[in-house]
């Protein structure tokens, strides 16, 4: 039997005596394969969705996800839905068993999306879009998101239990996230997938996701105008029709409120941001 030595990325090499190893970038593809750290890291989706395999168990992030890899776990991921943004945060071992071990649970799992608040998410955005951002802000940025992300691990488990989300509904959220399926007369293909009246389909993603059937639709088509903005050079009035949207006036209004950004000036934002 040949056994595979899974590489590891060692610290040493990447942090330059950093407490921190950062990078924000759109990814479409792996390029590192299976891999392990000597080094603490998470990673948190600011746009898009992909899988994470992380000791042989796949887990799907979506917008607001991340996931905490300790040292030692094999990881790695897969973008088969597409261009996703991610945040991706090494820390250094020591730095983090001096000022963060505390925070992470006994009973922890690697192999687990996390969820951080909308609020939350919304600052960080605003942070890594700031072309004025001086580089000892940044440290201090990063210095909070981990004080945040390994807050958000000792806390998880005491957030209110929720209901597993029934198959039929996954199913059909996961169905929507296709461009036929988004477009024209959305909601009306959302009742059909489901295969449920329109008013029990409300309840059940008012009781499991918190949002209206409406809702999950736009934070779909948002979602996929954002990918849009940031990895090709479609005008705003081609990417509000490709987003679903009947008027670019409708796509603009729409993009502000789930944002707070206006197309062109989010698109203006991320591309003049650069890498960590």
């Amino acid at each position: 039997m040949v056994t595979t030595e899974i590489p590891i990325a060692r610290e040493a090499q990447l942090f330059n005596g950093s407490n921190f190893h950062v990078f924000i970038y759109t990814k479409t593809e792996s390029l590192s394969g299976l891999h392990q750290h000597d080094y603490y890291e998470f990673t948190l989706v600011l746009t898009g969705r992909y899988y994470q395999e992380i000791d042989r168990q796949r887990v799907l992030l979506e917008r607001g996800d991340f996931v905490f890899i300790p040292v030692g776990s094999q990881h790695q991921s897969f973008y088969i839905a597409g261009a996703t943004r991610i945040l991706n945060v090494g820390i250094s071992k020591r730095f983090f068993e001096k000022n963060f071990s505390p925070f992470i649970p006994i009973d922890f799992s690697a192999t687990q999306a996390y969820a951080i608040e909308n609020s939350f998410l919304a600052y960080i955005e605003s942070v890594i879009t700031s072309r004025h951002f001086r580089e000892n802000e940044f440290d201090e940025f990063i210095e909070l998101v981990c004080f945040y992300v390994t807050n958000r691990l000792r806390h998880y488990r005491d957030d209110a239990i929720k209901d597993s989300v029934p198959f039929w509904l996954k199913i059909t959220v996961e169905a929507m996230h296709d461009k036929l399926a988004f477009g024209d007369a959305a909601l009306e293909r959302m009742v059909q997938i489901s295969g449920k009246s329109q008013e029990y389909l409300t309840r059940a993603t008012q009781r499991y996701y918190g949002k209206t059937p409406m809702q999950i639709i736009n934070n779909i088509r948002i979602n996929f105008a954002k990918k849009q903005l940031e990895i090709t050079n479609a005008s705003v009035t081609d990417i509000a029709y490709e987003s679903g949207y009947s008027s670019p006036s409708l796509f603009i209004k729409k993009f502000k409120s789930i944002t707070s950004f206006t197309p062109n000036n989010y698109r203006k934002k991320i591309n003049g941001c650069n890498n960590f």
